[in-house]
């Protein structure tokens, strides 16, 4: 039989199935859904996609792996990422607190 979705382009994505929620843990989900105005299953993936986001030690980490990747193809970059992100928080700081100047 032939793949439809492979056909016209349309992948579905994967599904994820939680089973055995608490009633209460159901009716809080569907509370904070409501006061976001979401529905469950996009408050669920939010709640999920949020609690697996890298950590700032691995963003790091992926951030001077990719450092070195480009100083292998074409020389030194002027500053680590530990600058970089000293600069963007400085950067919003200054946004932030614009009396504080």
């Amino acid at each position: 039989m032939a793949d439809v979705a492979h056909m016209t382009g349309r992948h579905r994505m994967p599904d994820l199935l939680i089973r055995g929620m608490s009633p209460e843990a159901l009716a809080r989900l569907k509370d904070q859904a409501a006061r976001h105005g979401r529905s469950m299953q996009a408050e669920a993936k939010s709640i999920v996609e949020a609690g697996i986001k890298p950590t700032m030690a691995e963003w790091l980490e992926r951030v001077d792996r990719t450092r070195a990747e480009l100083e292998a193809g074409r020389g030194t970059l002027p500053v680590s990422s530990a600058q970089i992100v000293r600069e963007v928080r400085a950067e919003r700081e200054r946004r932030l607190s614009p009396g504080k100047q």
